[in-house]
């Protein structure tokens, strides 16, 4: 899956040969292979299984460590099951084989990966997804996995008579080898819709995780919406199918995201036009279909797949100039732009006023991410340290301290996060601690401490990691379902805010009194905001500690908003034609901001009013 993060249809070892066992006891621990392909060794073999726990029913086989996730197996297991119930009714598909399903906890952001062959498996990271310019839909992290993961081994796996006759011929679906090429023959004849582009494979999840959520997602999702809207303001180039595969997850500062983009939203024109209906057809595998997806789509759709694309693209053109319009209908807020490069991803920044530069990490389109300082003299970056282990939207969590001059950031930040001080002058740097899985870091001038929120078991805790650094201390674990995000402290250290979501899909800014959190008090909110199902980002106070300024797609773009804390008045205080970011409050009054553009995030400054 996603931005956020991506759906890989990967090789999964770590489940291996365990779907082909076909009874077991409720709870057991499966032989795990070394190699892919390779047997599973287990029981006297030389080869150590992993210590993992199992559930299973008629189609599923759960895998998962007792008893750290054991909580969430009965409602991944009831998700799963009610996806898979919809798949096989959508698709008239009946599953090969039972899936596995796998739990893991390697990562601190969640993940999920799916296959169809050599077996049905997926896998999934059990950490809190990003949220990251709602890039996802907000709410419960495994129901928006298993209405998606499932529907990549069913549009995979799915078969008629003659896909059967070979399963059959070769004892399953034989898995592509570069040792064996000719398995590339036996995949495609056992599994041929397995051979088909990412596009195909991720917009036809989006569309139906949408679809299966009433229309919650990212098929109709704020952030799809800004990406095409801002093409076309901008006149930015639009793939091909085949350039989009060829360039467009490579020379795009996206990458592999592209992919879900433009294939939902071809998937979405589809269904539009011709009708949800047609859609199905197209994925379903019956007896009279054609294997390969091209020659189906034109048995489906009277056009070659390369026509109808060149058909969305048009409309999509008019589709977005008539929003450009209905946005441009109200004054636009006037901007001035810091930089004349695209920075593309771009981490939270902070306001240096001795050198009138930016601290941040950037990860533009061809550049390695890195933590950096952006003049805004020049509009030049001066790299300072490459962040190993970036992340795509967010690049790093980072933290600065604008009297000593120094920063703090997070490296392997889809394993387990490392905290790292770098100086911003020399750009020497020093790992503080290693595999703390420490994040969304935020600084406090008046102990000169750092906060911030630690993942593990499916769990987010608030952290205190006093001065030199070294150690950190526990200070509070949020129920599952309640993902705090975005800390921010205020400048007397009296208060901090987070960001939070629910699992209900409500989106909150909480105010915290930090003086009740240090004595171990419950976390209670002092002022607080809710935004429906629109995720709230970035706020961070003013310099006078009175406003909150952070972003939110609350009306369908993104723009700026400011909340009062003693008066909880909340106001919009920008109108944006594609969609402002990370705001960073300064004395002046004045707001710098990021605006998305077709070629990435740009550095501004705008004035804000209350509209």
């Amino acid at each position: 899956m996603r931005a956020g993060f991506l759906c890989l249809t990967i090789v999964l070892t770590l489940a291996g040969a365990a779907v082909a066992q076909t009874e077991a006891p409720t709870t057991t621990h499966p032989p795990v292979p070394t190699q892919p392909g390779e047997p599973a060794k287990g029981g006297g073999g030389h080869a150590p299984a992993l210590d993992l726990s199992r559930i299973q029913t008629k189609d599923l086989q759960l895998l998962y460590f007792d008893p750290a996730e054991t909580y969430l197996t009965p409602y991944i297991a009831r998700a799963f099951e009610n996806s898979v119930a919809f798949q096989e009714r959508m698709f008239d598909w009946k599953p090969w084989e039972r899936t596995t399903v796998v739990l893991k906890d390697f990562s601190d952001y969640g993940n999920a990966g799916a296959r169809a062959s050599p077996n049905n498996t997926l896998l999934i990271d059990v950490a809190p997804l990003p949220q990251t310019f709602e890039t996802l839909a907000a709410g419960d992290r495994f129901f928006t996995l298993m209405n998606h993961e499932p529907v990549h081994v069913a549009t995979m796996d799915v078969w008629n008579d003659a896909d059967a006759r070979w399963r059959r011929l070769f004892h399953g679906k034989p898995e592509p080898l570069e040792t064996h090429p000719e398995t590339i023959l036996y995949n495609f004849l056992a599994t041929p819709r397995v051979n088909t582009p990412r596009w195909y494979l991720e917009g036809s999840a989006v569309f139906m995780e949408t679809w299966m959520a009433g229309g919650f997602g990212r098929a109709q999702g704020a952030y799809d919406e800004m990406v095409f809207r801002a093409k076309v303001r901008d006149n930015a180039r639009f793939f091909s199918p085949l350039g989009l595969e060829a360039e467009g997850s490579s020379i795009d500062f996206q990458v592999g995201v592209n992919e879900y983009l433009y294939g939902t939203r071809f998937i979405s024109y589809l269904a539009l036009t011709y009708s949800p209906e047609k859609v199905i057809e197209w994925l379903k595998r019956g007896n009279d279909s054609d294997a390969y997806y091209s020659r189906q789509f034109k048995r489906v759709f009277g056009l070659s797949l390369n026509a109808a694309w060149a058909n969305w693209i048009v409309w999509e053109h008019g589709f977005q100039r008539a929003n450009l319009q209905s946005v441009g209908a109200f004054p636009l807020t006037p901007t001035h732009r810091l930089s004349n490069q695209a920075l593309g991803s771009v981490s939270r920044a902070f306001y240096d006023p001795k050198t009138d530069s930016l601290i941040g990490a950037f990860k533009p389109t061809g550049v390695i991410a890195n933590v950096g300082v952006l003049s805004l003299k020049t509009g030049e970056v001066r790299k300072l340290v490459d962040v190993k282990g970036s992340m795509l939207y967010r690049v790093t969590a980072l933290a600065y301290d604008p009297d000593d001059n120094r920063a703090w950031y997070t490296s392997n930040n889809y394993a387990y996060r490392n905290l790292v001080e770098v100086n911003p002058v020399t750009g020497k740097t020093h790992t503080l601690i290693t595999g703390g899985r420490i994040g969304d870091i935020v600084y406090d001038a008046q102990d000169k401490s750092l906060w911030g929120l630690r993942h593990l078991n499916g769990l987010v805790t608030l952290v205190h990691i006093p001065a030199p650094y070294k150690d950190w201390s526990q200070i509070h674990t949020f129920p599952y379902g309640e993902i705090p995000f975005d800390l921010d402290i205020s400048p007397d250290g009296q208060m901090l805010s987070a960001s939070v979501g629910e699992i209900n899909g409500d989106q909150w800014v909480k105010v915290f009194n930090l003086a009740a959190i240090n004595n171990d008090e419950e976390p209670t909110p002092v002022a607080q905001f809710k935004q429906g199902t629109a995720t709230p980002e970035g706020f961070v106070f003013s310099p006078d500690g009175r406003y909150l300024y952070g972003s939110s797609y609350y009306p369908g773009v993104s723009n700026i908003y400011r909340f009062e804390i003693a008066t909880n008045k909340i106001e919009a205080v920008s109108t944006a034609a594609t969609g402002f970011f990370r705001p960073i409050p300064r004395r002046d009054g004045s707001l710098i901001v990021f605006e998305y553009t077709g070629d990435g995030f740009v550095a501004e400054t705008i004035d804000p009013k209350p509209l």
